[in-house]
């Protein structure tokens, strides 16, 4: 069962992003209540939102990038016609009319609400990373667009060259990838929130004056619960009265429904598929276990590592070397040409030390590998996302549902010995008929399995009269035209409570059928059981093929189920999976993927699909669902296969590590290419504009480079 922690010592946390506040918290007023923030930022994301948590961050960040890409289209169409004047029309520049000096001064008053609305909140991430010592790319590209937005207001000022469009496209750029990603954390968090929905709201509660719909926030521990057949369990209880199965894979992820009777425990979320039950209530609704599942998946999501990139770690070294570089040029060229000349030769410096591959090449380089990915059918919610793709080093993977169909298909038949029937019927035959005519009316998976096992063998269906079910055990029923004797289908409970005896060979078959993960019924009259069914939950044909590719990769597989020991020792075996383990409720799933992935520094993908998977899909380095299973899975995760192929897992595996390698390609040739650049610049040879002509045939190499990835997906 799912196990509460203890609650910690009551801190303040901030009203906003839920994380610690401080011991002296900033106080403002919302709804009449004071109320903590950690810092300014949080109180101005709810004051211009309205919202809470990660979904305030991404309409801040949108309307950051709605102002920016508006007042960026300005800079765009005024710079655009003037690089045409000058270079494609050939007009030789002399004396400035009024309308063109105008236009300057309007552009930089555009470019000016650019950097104010999206560079400054940027400026101030780089100035938190360069107090901590981690850098990043923030400071690059923040030192990229200011230089160049410094540039070219002392051009405006003093005459030369403009760079606004420079500056405000980087802006523009990095800010658009920072509010995918935000938006792509909100989605998840709401989804995660949502998670309770999946139960009702409300309850059937058996009161002095009569039965009662009650919202399941005024149920009391101790009142009694009626839950019907074909309903959803709202509370967690222990059942007074009834008996039948139900479908508990909502939380376990098990797929075969059980047989719950008086005595035992029923979880909010489980299904009743056939039984009405009365439940004593046990935990009110903020303590139900689909509550405990939802906090401790986003407990998983929040605790998940923050995952430094490539380029992040290449700037964190290359910022303060550049800073140095500017500075020492701006002290060097101030004593030899005068303060205004040194400022120049320093902005060049800075300009050309932020490569648009860091910019916006090496997101391109993500962004054409999302796009490829897509189009096989794969969402990946970030270029982060790939780059971690490609350290993977441990494939989890769910069994129901992922490594399995979810449904089940016949696999034998077991006649007992001597057992006779109508004449020119098969024994085998004969049973599977009957079975089938009786699983006619049911819903429960076996059923499907008997019924489609007569289909394909076919075998017509027998007219059953006096059909009734027994919840939790099985079915009865009469042959129309074939007297009085009555055919009994269920489990072993049943046959016992209609009395119907068991040779022991068939006993001995059955049991050692359920010892393999196999589900087994039975069918017996006139005082003996006559034979058994078995059946098992279908393997995904494509499994075994995807589960080799993956080990031929060097990666190591492991099945992580909620389900019986036989059911997976049997699915590790068909699929030759050595580390196959079962009975794992979700936080033990979620136990196994931060010890594979602590120490050691192993990268853990786990794949899953459904609501129990949820939380080990948050903790994973990479979480990545099957499109078929339940929206809170695919909230949780960072991939989504739309379709249901296991052979997409490993082609997505090894086109990540080729992206990667693309994007390290790009930053060699840049940081190479800029580095060169540098040193022109500190040699004073290389103005302004010419730098930023070097940023661009630097970014049209990386973009020629990342194209290779269209053909590339191929033979990924």
């Amino acid at each position: 069962m799912l196990t509460e922690a203890p609650a910690a010592a009551a801190a303040p946390v901030c009203f906003h992003c839920a994380l610690p506040a401080g011991a002296r918290p900033l106080r403002r007023r919302v709804a009449g209540a004071l109320e903590p923030f950690c810092c300014h930022g949080c109180y101005l994301v709810l004051l211009v939102t309205g919202q809470q948590g990660e979904r305030g961050e991404s309409l801040l960040a949108l309307a950051r990038l709605i102002v920016g890409v508006t007042c960026g289209m300005v800079v765009m169409i005024f710079s655009w016609s003037h690089y045409a004047d000058r270079y494609a029309l050939g007009h030789v520049p002399g004396e400035a009319d009024a309308l063109a000096v105008l236009s300057r001064y309007y552009v930089m008053l555009a470019a000016t609400a650019v950097v104010a609305v999206l560079g400054l909140p940027l400026l101030g991430d780089a100035l938190r990373g360069l107090r901590s010592l981690r850098a990043g790319i923030a400071p690059l590209i923040a030192i990229g667009a200011f230089s160049a937005y410094a540039a070219s207001v002392v051009a405006v000022v003093r005459g030369g060259e403009t760079y606004f469009d420079t500056a405000t496209m980087i802006l523009i750029f990095f800010t658009l990838g920072r509010f995918l990603e935000a938006r792509g954390r909100a989605s998840a968090a709401e989804a995660l929130r949502g998670l309770q929905r999946l139960v009702p709201d409300s309850a059937h509660v058996l009161r002095a004056g009569g039965e009662a719909v009650v919202p399941v926030e005024e149920i009391e521990v101790g009142e009694r619960v009626l839950v019907r057949p074909g309903e959803t369990v709202p509370m967690d209880g222990v059942v007074r009265e009834g008996c039948g199965s139900v479908n508990e894979a909502l939380l376990t992820g098990e797929s075969r429904p059980v047989t719950r009777d008086a005595g035992d425990r029923l979880l909010a979320g489980a299904l009743s598929l056939d039984g009405a039950f009365v439940l004593a209530v046990t935990a009110p609704a903020h303590r139900r276990a689909i509550a405990r599942l939802a906090r401790l998946a986003e407990e998983a999501r929040q605790q998940k590592p923050a995952w430094v990139g490539l380029a992040d770690r290449v700037a964190s070294a290359f910022t303060p070397l550049v800073l140095l570089l500017a500075a020492g040029a701006l002290a060097f060229w101030w004593t030899r040409m005068g303060f205004v000349p040194a400022v120049l030769v320093a902005l060049s410096v800075l300009l050309i030390a932020c490569p648009c591959t860091l910019g916006v090449a090496t997101p391109l380089a993500f962004w054409t590998g999302l796009a490829v990915a897509a189009r096989r059918g794969i969402l990946v919610r970030s270029g982060g996302v790939l780059e971690r793709l490609a350290q993977v080093s441990d494939v989890f993977l769910d069994k129901t549902g992922t490594l399995t169909c979810g449904s089940f298909r016949l696999v034998d038949v077991i006649v007992e010995r001597g057992a006779h029937g109508p004449a020119g019927v098969g024994e085998g035959r004969l049973l599977l008929q009957l079975a089938a005519s009786l699983e006619s009316r049911a819903a429960h998976p076996v059923a499907g399995a008997l019924r489609q096992g007569a289909a394909l063998a076919g075998l017509g269906e027998l007219p059953v009269t006096a059909w009734r079910a027994e919840p939790g055990l099985g079915v009865r029923g009469r042959l129309a035209g074939g007297g009085a004797e009555e055919y009994v289908l269920g489990n072993r409970r049943l046959m016992e409570r209609a009395r119907l005896a068991m040779e022991r060979e068939l006993g001995e078959a059955t049991t050692r059928r359920g010892g393999q993960g196999e589900t087994v019924v039975y069918l017996g009259w006139g005082g003996r059981v006559r034979g058994a069914f078995a059946a098992a939950e279908e393997v995904r044909p494509e499994a075994r093929e995807a589960t080799q590719a993956l080990e031929r990769m060097g990666l190591r597989v492991a099945v992580l189920s909620g389900d019986d020991r036989g059911s997976v020792e049997r699915l590790g075996l068909t699929l030759g999976i050595a580390d196959a383990r079962w009975a794992l409720l979700p936080e033990d799933k979620v136990a196994a993927v931060r010890v594979a992935g602590g120490p050691a520094g192993r990268r853990v993908a786990m794949v899953g699909d459904g609501v129990n998977d949820a939380a080990a899909l948050a903790a994973a380095h990479v979480g990545i669902a099957m499109g078929c299973g339940a929206d809170v899975a695919r909230a949780a995760a960072d991939v989504t296969m739309v379709g249901a192929d296991l052979r997409q897992l490993p082609w997505l595996l090894r086109f990540s590590r080729r992206v990667r390698r693309t994007v390290a390609t790009n930053l060699v040739w840049a940081f190479a290419y800029n580095t060169a650049g540098i040193g022109l610049a500190l040699a004073g040879w290389l103005p302004p504009v010419l730098a930023a002509l070097a940023m661009v045939a630097s970014s049209l190499f990386v973009l020629g480079n990342t194209r290779r990835l269209h053909r590339g997906a191929a033979q990924a």
